[in-house]
């Protein structure tokens, strides 16, 4: 008498759901916010620039690493989706402002990163956008130049080091530039699928 068995695969991993939120990639996310806390401390004391740099540097590569692990291993999760962009803007907009308040960064750098960001957001609650602008290739371009910018910025606070600051500033400037534009597009996304929302509705 012959018995039947079924095979089971013990190497299946349950997948994630999108309602998932302890994830890999939003852990790292959280990281990346805690890196703001010593980051900012040193930017405020003007102290240790090589530390300084490098965190920025960790701060710019978690950005790219939590989200090919979330693309990667199905770990893309809503928590994830709202945390990670939150994440990259307040970092971005926290260093420049303690870099121009360190005399590092001209003062137009931060205002035109964070009237954007706030300006953004405004449009967002009046218009109540249920789903945000997916991140555009111009985005994604603005995103690694003021990544690049910055840590180069500090870097220049070295005194052996002043021409790789001026090369920070000058990229950080384009990133500045470029993160106001974006944001520009974001905002006319934002009002073109709510007009058509409520043009579907009515």
């Amino acid at each position: 008498m012959s018995q039947r068995y079924e095979k089971v695969d013990l190497t299946m991993e349950p997948k994630l759901t999108r309602d998932d939120w302890l994830t890999i990639p939003n852990i790292i996310t959280v990281i990346r916010l805690l890196l703001l806390v010593p980051i900012a401390y040193l930017l405020v004391f003007d102290m240790a620039p090589v530390m300084t740099a490098i965190l920025l540097v960790i701060f710019g590569a978690t950005d790219w690493i939590d989200g090919y692990i979330a693309r990667r291993f199905n770990q893309v999760s809503r928590v994830g989706e709202v945390l990670d962009p939150i994440a990259d803007r307040l970092g971005v907009a926290v260093i420049a402002i303690f870099l121009v308040v360190g005399h590092h960064l001209p003062d137009w750098i931060a205002y035109c990163i964070v009237v954007t960001d706030l300006a953004l957001a405004t449009i967002y609650l009046i218009f109540k956008a249920k789903h945000r602008p997916k991140v555009s290739y111009l985005g994604k371009i603005r995103t690694a130049v003021l990544m690049a910018g910055l840590p180069l910025t500090v870097f220049g606070r070295i005194q052996e080091l002043d021409f790789i600051g001026t090369i920070g500033i000058g990229l950080t400037a384009l990133g500045a530039i470029l993160h106001a534009v974006t944001g520009a597009t974001y905002a006319w996304e934002i009002y073109r699928v709510s007009k058509q929302n409520r043009e579907i509705e009515s």
